[in-house]
């Protein structure tokens, strides 16, 4: 039997009384199970999909948080049903991706609820004609069988969100979950005392393993409510954590920014004091975003010394490095304009670089040389290789794809290739941007990362956020910038635009192209808050926008 459903199996005998999942909605809650109810009710649908012969079968996921969401990923890995997590569709541009993951997948089945019966007509019209569609809240019970399951099967595709292409689904074998959530285990010291308490989305990598799996991995406790529901009211993540006494926080830097501006007099009951590991991953981690939150959160007892920045994807399935628990994080200043020609130059004043931590025990990176492919040595940037057994075997449908397949001379090991280019100090991990994300203007690098770093440091919080990328203007690469308006920020002003047209000037020696200023929320995003940069450029190029204007 796979390694990880013994793992399963022992935590549902050894703690059939103890809370496992609760479901909240503000102070409320909406779902809540047991070990044992939980192992009940993946039975329950476990056996349902059993009888529509859906071993090996691709089946998509299309729920909304909730216990129920959990009970059919798990009901799949249980019936070796290739699940794909999904979101739930409510608009054209999910709905456009959920069909070429249909197509690409070869999926038969689509497990919802009856809530959603009418959107999938609607969205789907008589593509769901000619597939399974499976209630989890309507369904035939069926005696579940138990069969063995091999290690080195998919569980699972998790489809990359799609932030800088189309998404591809990343095939994570049985094995590929259990090394990586036996990788976190014993790097953050999990264990049944942990309580976690998050909002991510289950169809997102970070809060599928990150918080739902390692849950039941580590015989903890999840307390969780939807993105939605954090977005809308961030406050109710942190009275979540107090009166739930959660130990264990994950999210994007984005999150622990907005709790950062949580206006005080709704923070007078808080109380943060019980979380030991305040983990920060998935996107680029600023040095402000960690300075605000350990000013702002002084008062209310989280200690600086839990927070965590990391760095994981999905084609690891998930964590890659983390800094050690409760040991604080690591951060250098460089010199901008040397990092430009791809060198590190320490510096007292220049461009603040949090690390993502050190490598996790069971990964082997390396930073590679980009035209070479030669192993670099520590403070030299290049391209981020990883292997281990957390690596995943690669993408469905696109045996073509190249990046699984890297060798160092001399070396028999392959590596993953992830398109991050990074660095290594005193052995650990700096990221610095992607290959695919780097501006080269009159033969000069620039990560975009650095860009939006710099304008974000010195609009004095009126912008939110910043994209930076590259556009092709008569044969020749232009600068182009998109950003959104704090919310404090009701008008858009020539003043602002000419402001940040100055301060690239100055710190980059590059004139934007053009810069588009939007009032908040405006750029597109993932289902998980992730701001995407190819959607951005893609956005700007189909409206052809030439002139500072708003959204």
């Amino acid at each position: 039997m796979a390694k990880f459903i013994d793992i399963f199996k022992k935590n549902i005998s050894e703690h059939r009384g103890k809370k496992l999942y609760t479901y909240y909605e503000g102070y409320d809650v909406i779902d809540s199970v047991t070990y044992s109810e939980f192992d009940s009710r993946v039975k329950d649908f476990g056996g349902y999909l059993q009888s529509l012969d859906s071993k090996g079968e691709r089946a998509l996921i299309l729920l909304p948080s909730g216990v129920d969401y959990l009970t059919a990923y798990f009901a799949c890995l249980f019936t070796q049903t290739i699940c794909i997590p999904m979101n739930v569709v409510d608009d054209q541009s999910k709905a456009e991706m959920v069909k070429q993951i249909i197509e690409n997948s070869d999926a038969q089945y689509i497990i919802t609820s009856t809530k959603y019966r009418a959107s999938l007509e609607y969205w789907f019209g008589s593509l769901v004609e000619d597939l399974m569609i499976c209630y989890i809240d309507d369904f035939v019970k069926s005696s579940f069988v138990e069969e063995e399951i091999c290690d080195e099967q998919i569980a699972y595709l998790q489809y990359t969100s799609g932030s800088t292409s189309q998404a591809k689904g990343v095939k994570v074998t049985y094995n590929n979950i259990y090394a990586n959530c036996l990788i976190m285990k014993n790097h953050f010291a999990f264990s049944d005392k942990d309580i976690f308490t998050t909002w991510l989305p289950f169809y997102f990598d970070m809060g599928l393993i990150g918080s739902a799996i390692n849950t039941i991995f580590n015989a903890s406790s999840n307390y969780f409510t939807s993105a939605e529901g954090f977005m809308k009211s961030p406050i109710s993540w942190l009275n979540a954590i107090s009166i739930y006494h959660g130990t264990i926080l994950i999210a994007p830097n984005f999150a622990y920014e907005m709790c950062s501006n949580i206006p005080t007099e709704e923070m007078k009951d808080i109380d943060l004091s019980s979380v030991r590991l305040t983990i920060n991953g998935s996107e680029l981690v600023r040095y402000s975003t960690l300075h605000a939150l350990a000013e702002k959160m002084k008062k209310y007892k989280l200690n600086p010394l839990s927070f965590n920045p990391a760095y994981g994807l999905a084609e690891n399935t998930l964590i890659v490095s983390a800094h050690y628990p409760e040991k604080g994080y690591q951060h250098v200043t460089i010199d901008g304009e040397k990092l430009r020609n791809n060198i590190i130059e320490f510096s007292d004043e220049g461009l603040d670089i949090v690390s993502c931590g050190a490598t996790c025990e069971g990964v082997e990176v390396k930073i590679v040389g980009l035209e070479n492919k030669h192993l670099l040595t520590e403070d030299e940037i290049g391209e981020i290789w990883i292997s281990g057994q957390s690596v995943t075997q690669g993408y469905w449908n696109l045996d073509e794809e190249t990046s699984f397949n890297n060798f160092l001379p001399n070396e028999n090991q392959p590596y993953f290739a992830t398109g991050d280019l990074g660095f290594l100090h005193n052995g650990f991990l700096y990221v610095v941007g992607r290959k695919k994300d780097m501006v080269i203007i009159r033969g000069k690098n620039f990560y975009s990362q650095d860009i939006e770093e710099i304008i974000l440091k010195n609009t004095d919080n009126k912008l939110k956020n910043a994209i930076a990328f590259a556009i092709d203007i008569n044969n020749t690469e232009e600068l182009t910038i998109m950003a959104e308006l704090s919310d404090n920020v009701t008008d858009i002003h020539e003043e602002l635009a000419s402001m940040i047209k100055n301060i690239v000037a100055m710190n980059c020696k590059i004139v934007p192209y053009d810069i588009v200023l939007y009032q908040e929320e405006a750029l597109p995003r993932t289902g998980s808050g992730k701001i995407q940069r190819q959607s951005c450029k893609k956005l700007y190029l189909e409206y052809n926008t030439t002139n500072v204007k708003g959204n």
